[in-house]
């Protein structure tokens, strides 16, 4: 490290839902040494496009990157590894605290026969606590906002159009045990969560949560009155 640079980070910071994407593909593929070419071959997209983003993830000190040694002559390919504070980011390798107070949470509603309108309520004031953090532009803009706090809290949420509207694919969950085995309660919390963050910036919500309704996750619909004139990421 020069010794001007920055200091250490020990939070990781705030990931897009394609860097996110990026950064899992290098621990899914055994997180060392790994080049653009099976980066982009694991994800899919052009090799420019994996470059800027596991470049971007280097200076956030998620990644490191050397030359990785190939057995031939010539010039040596770049690879990339992922860092303890990569891994962090991603929740790998650690107990996550908060997943396992929400899985206890759930099994009391379900223990205790509580209905599925507290689950909402719940939802609901966890998406008003998190549209809080949302910035100005973000909270013009309903779909964009559900998209940003679900990427935030891990849902890796995929954004869709159709001619009904737009939809988004949840393409993967963070309380997946819970749900799997608390459906009822575990996706209401989860619609709460949605129709908290819509009300809070004022938004209809007009929005359903279809759980495990695609081959790759949930499917949250959105209606033309609740997307308006978004213009909505996609994220691929």
């Amino acid at each position: 490290m020069h010794a001007n640079g920055p200091g250490p980070l020990t939070t990781p910071p705030t990931l897009s839902a394609a860097r996110r994407r990026v950064l899992q593909g290098i621990l899914e593929l055994g997180g060392r040494d790994i080049t653009i070419s099976q980066a982009s071959e694991h994800l899919g997209g052009h090799p420019n496009s994996a470059r800027q983003h596991l470049d971007a993830l280097v200076s956030q000190r998620l990644l490191t990157a050397g030359d990785v040694e190939s057995g031939r002559p010539g010039r040596r390919p770049r690879g990339y590894s992922i860092t303890a504070l990569g891994r962090q980011g991603l929740g790998a390798g650690r107990v996550d605290e908060t997943r396992e107070l929400a899985d206890v949470f759930a099994s009391y509603l379900v223990r205790t026969g509580s209905g599925v309108q507290e689950a909402r309520e719940i939802g609901q004031a966890w998406g008003d606590r998190r549209a809080d953090e949302l910035t100005k532009e973000q909270a013009e803009r309903p779909l964009d906002a559900v998209i940003e706090v679900l990427d935030i809290l891990g849902f890796d949420p995929e954004t869709i159009h159709t001619e009904d509207g737009d939809a988004v694919i949840l393409r993967t969950c963070p309380l997946l045990e819970m749900a799997e085995r608390s459906t009822e309660f575990t996706c209401n919390i989860h619609q709460g969560l949605i129709d908290g963050v819509l009300r809070r910036i004022g938004a209809r919500e007009g929005v359903e949560l279809l759980p495990f309704s695609e081959p790759n996750g949930c499917r949250m619909h959105f209606t033309r009155e609740s997307s308006g004139a978004s213009d909505a990421r996609r994220i691929a």
